[in-house]
């Protein structure tokens, strides 16, 4: 009698529990966003610092810019390598529990890099933190396809690259100010102190997986709850020619781009433009200030152009050509005024993780995780490739006797011509490889 009045009593509590039903609002839909946007913001913060730092790595323990450049990718290659088990985790495990386990190796990773006395410990800490921080925006991307409504999905992406963005300014200018004091390896530690807090953010902000249920059921043929990593599971990804339509946007345009804003940017100003560090840090700022308010921007912009009929896909096509041509201004056009080329490049080139909610909200939710995480391993292999690569044609100009200036043309003239060519076929793919079933209206 007594078991059966404890159960009644158990049911009782069960029921009485708070579940979350999608679409999310209100003060529940807020936390949940904050949670996510905050860790992105360690995570793009750890993604940028090196730009700022780049200079005391090299004094302190003597690398050159090919090592510079391998260093920096090693946070790529990380992040990278997680990206497929990453994608079959948010699936199977849920956004929570899977980028809370995942950022203690960031934590880890940081503590390494502080502590590092050689080139290839730095390497060891870099690449933990790549593979720490691989989930962040993909979690919440795949959490946003869930529980949020798929009219708020750009405006959310948008939005989290608004936090994003904040953590790269964070390590500019203010960075800098503080390197004298506390030097690269204190500012390490303190980035250990903030990503164990983001890790306590999402336990107390994000649902469990236990607690929440849609209103909407599961749509017919859709895959079971538990993927498992097989080629078939991403067959309907990797079969799909909307995905490699969009994939050179990923792999070289936003990928270049990450290069460049996560490294190159602070010794091309130094290097090539003679400018002091304090200046290239400034510059860095405005650099990221202006991505900061184009992604504030979009974020306000975007439900207003869609009502206006016009198209998230046009709108990313129009500022890929625009990020192209101010890049050319920028590399080749060298005056004091360069700052500008640089910030109306930031400003086009906020477009780009438009891609990524396109991608997913083109598939079914079941895929989201799956979806979000191939596209993004698509985007930070071209990262990686790029960042070595610009390091590494550096270093073979400057070994045949060529300025720092040269060498540099020589790297991103190359990786403008690259850049053209996918934008090309961005362009022409629906209509000679995909039977116009998808086009530019």
């Amino acid at each position: 009698m007594g078991f059966i009045q404890a159960s009644m009593h158990l049911d009782r509590f069960r029921t009485s529990t708070p579940r979350f039903v999608a679409p999310l609002h209100g003060k529940v839909a807020i936390k949940v966003f904050l949670s996510f946007a905050m860790a992105y913001f360690i995570s793009y913060a750890f993604r940028s610092i090196n730009a700022v730092i780049a200079p005391d790595l090299i004094r302190d323990l003597q690398i050159n810019n090919a090592q510079l450049g391998l260093l920096s990718s090693a946070y790529f290659i990380g992040f990278g390598a997680m990206q497929i088990p990453l994608g079959i985790a948010l699936d199977r495990f849920g956004p929570k529990l899977t980028e809370i386990c995942l950022m203690l190796l960031a934590v880890l990773g940081a503590a390494i890099f502080a502590s590092a006395e050689n080139f290839y410990s730095l390497v060891i800490g870099r690449m933990l933190i790549g593979m720490g921080v691989s989930a962040c925006l993909m979690a919440a991307f795949s959490g946003f396809r869930v529980w949020f409504g798929l009219e708020k999905q750009s405006q959310l992406a948008s939005a989290m690259l608004v936090f994003g963005t904040s953590g790269a300014l964070m390590t500019t200018w203010p960075v800098h100010l503080v390197l004298p004091y506390i030097g690269w390896r204190g500012v390490f530690f303190v980035m250990a102190l903030l990503a164990t807090a983001a890790i306590l953010g999402l336990y107390f902000g994000l649902p469990n997986r236990r607690d929440f249920h849609s209103e909407n059921q599961m749509p017919e043929g859709a895959e079971p709850l538990h993927p498992t990593l097989s080629w078939e599971s991403y067959r309907p990804i990797l079969t799909s020619p909307y995905f490699w339509r969009i994939f050179p946007l990923g792999a070289v345009s936003y990928g270049g781009f990450i290069a460049i804003q996560t490294l190159w940017l602070g010794p091309w100003l130094i290097q090539v433009m003679n400018f002091s560090s304090v200046k290239s840090a400034q510059i860095l700022l405005g650099f990221n200030a202006a991505l900061l308010a184009a992604y504030c921007v979009n974020t306000l912009a975007l439900p207003f152009l869609i009502r206006r009929g016009i198209s998230m896909l046009n709108y990313l096509s129009w500022m890929t050509g625009a990020a192209i041509c101010f890049q050319f201004f920028a590399f080749f056009l060298r005056t004091p005024w360069v700052w500008v080329w640089w910030c109306l490049f930031a400003i086009a080139s906020a477009s780009y993780v438009l891609a990524q909610s396109l991608i997913v909200t083109y598939f079914p939710k079941s895929l989201a995780g799956r979806v979000s995480t191939t596209y993004n391993l698509a985007l930070f292999i071209g990262a990686f490739i790029l960042q070595w690569g610009i390091g590494y044609l550096i270093e073979v100009g400057v070994q045949l006797g060529w300025s720092q200036a040269s060498a540099f043309d020589l790297a991103f003239g190359l990786f403008l011509i690259v850049q053209i060519i996918g934008y090309i076929w961005f362009l022409t793919f629906p209509k000679y490889f995909s039977g116009n079933t998808i086009s530019i209206e």
